[in-house]
């Protein structure tokens, strides 16, 4: 897949964070020739998924959106199988998407507009020059070949990754940062810097490295917050 016009930029595991997630919106001022990618988890974990999911809904009178497929995306379709699988992912923050909608709502009360929106969600999305994915991938295998606990439950050690085969900047969520920085390997990029546990939403255009990050309460970061790694931070808002 090409990118032929417009922005392509990369958003972080959003988790629920519907203020974080407005604040960078507002930021970027999504065009209708932009591409916007999701890197997964959506949902879970921060106090407002339901506004998530209703501001992504939006945005698709605005732009054009990928939604790649998270672990927690994948638990909350397994919740559908079993009360095991229900009360493990009620425990990996499902019970916060939950109580968005009202409290002591299950699983039949999430609207079919949010579910559709859901159903969207892909493996990953390979462009000319990158890979997508939320979690992690086998260095040596094509994407189509590619485990889906790789693509969405493997962490990313900094000491094990490589490069892909493809020789694509491969571009990921899943792996909280610790320091909550970007992490970039060069070869691969690193956008979840854990803005439910109070870290920072990040959103990063592609080539450029052009970054937009936001706490969890909306407060957007400013460039004299981000450290010198021997490039121009770029948090300006968008003209």
């Amino acid at each position: 897949m090409s990118i032929d016009s417009g922005r392509l930029i990369a958003i972080g595991d959003v988790h629920g964070c519907a203020h974080a997630l407005d604040a960078i919106l507002d930021c970027i001022g999504p065009a209708p020739d932009d591409h916007l990618v999701f890197l997964g988890d959506l949902i879970d974990q921060g106090r407002d998924t339901r506004d998530v999911l209703d501001r992504v809904l939006g945005l698709r009178r605005q732009c054009r959106i990928t939604l790649i497929r998270g672990n927690h995306e994948e638990m909350l379709y397994a919740a559908h199988e079993s009360e095991k699988a229900l009360r493990y992912w009620e425990a990996c923050g499902g019970l916060a998407m939950l109580r968005s909608y009202f409290y002591g709502a299950k699983l039949s009360d999430i609207p079919d507009a949010h579910w559709k929106l859901l159903d969207q969600c892909q493996d990953y999305l390979e462009t000319d020059d990158y890979i997508f994915a939320h979690a992690n991938y086998l260095p040596d295998e094509p994407m189509a070949a590619q485990p889906d606990f790789q693509l969405r439950w493997a962490l990313l050690d900094p000491e094990e990754a490589a490069p892909h085969v493809s020789g694509k900047t491969v571009v990921v969520g899943h792996t909280e940062q610790p320091n909550s920085e970007v992490l970039d390997l060069g070869f691969a990029l690193c956008l979840d810097t854990a803005c439910w546990r109070h870290g920072w939403l990040t959103a990063m255009e592609l080539p450029s490295k052009r970054l937009w990050q936001a706490s969890r309460w909306g407060i957007l970061r400013q460039a004299d917050e981000q450290p010198d790694r021997g490039r121009v931070p770029l948090f300006a808002r968008s003209a």
